[in-house]
């Protein structure tokens, strides 16, 4: 079973403060053309996304750098909406070791009832602090998700825990859709970047991909 992380990305959808939002017109018609075809304004970080090195690493890795084999690996989805304001490295080593076992680990911040409203860019969700990031490092991951906007506060402007992550060399989902999957602690998940040169981030088709015992659990 395959199950859509994504969401979908309209002309209605609320911006992040001083970004423009999408703009999705048509350039051609049946009507007039014969045929359809869709003029897209939207910026990389847009809708369901991941964060490239390079979106705030002066010599980080821009996404059309990386492997293809880097957006997609193991993964789990750990339900963090209860946490509190901080993720923390104690909570992240409670899970008995079922993070060093993943290449991805999914964050539900529960942020994601939010989304499509301008109340999706305030403060409140669970952010990882320092030692957080610093113990999924240790971790050897491909990167991390989440269903809000960001790992850190969004009224953080040093941004640490992107710092910590994307110096490794790791990238950041954000923006999922995780609820569906949350409590599954081994499935595949994906998620493919827009592939642009010097990607600074990209939107993304997430998925992820159930074994057939997990359905059977569904």
């Amino acid at each position: 079973m395959i199950i859509d992380l994504t969401h979908t990305i309209t002309p209605e959808l609320a911006a992040y403060p001083g970004d423009q939002a999408p703009s999705l017109v048509p350039s051609a018609t049946l009507a007039r053309n014969g045929f359809r075809t869709t003029l897209l304004t939207l910026t990389s970080h847009t809708g369901t996304h991941i964060d490239a090195p390079s979106h705030v690493l002066r010599d980080g890795s821009d996404l059309d750098d990386l492997p293809i084999s880097q957006f997609s690996g193991r993964a789990s989805a750990l339900d963090v909406s209860g946490v509190g304001p901080v993720i923390t490295a104690d909570f992240l080593r409670a899970q008995n070791g079922l993070i060093r076992t993943a290449d991805f680990v999914l964050f539900y911040t529960g942020w994601e009832k939010k989304w499509g409203t301008p109340a999706f860019f305030e403060d409140g969700f669970p952010v990882l602090d320092e030692a957080a990031a610093r113990y999924l490092v240790s971790c050897g991951l491909k990167g991390v998700g989440t269903d809000s906007f960001s790992v850190d506060a969004l009224s953080s402007p040093d941004m640490p825990a992107h710092r910590i992550l994307l110096s490794d060399g790791m990238v950041i989902v954000e923006c999922l859709r995780i609820r569906n999957v949350v409590g599954r602690k081994d499935f595949h998940f994906t998620a493919l970047p827009l592939k642009y040169k010097n990607a600074d981030g990209a939107p993304v088709r997430a998925i992820a991909e159930l074994g057939e015992q997990a359905e059977k659990e569904m």
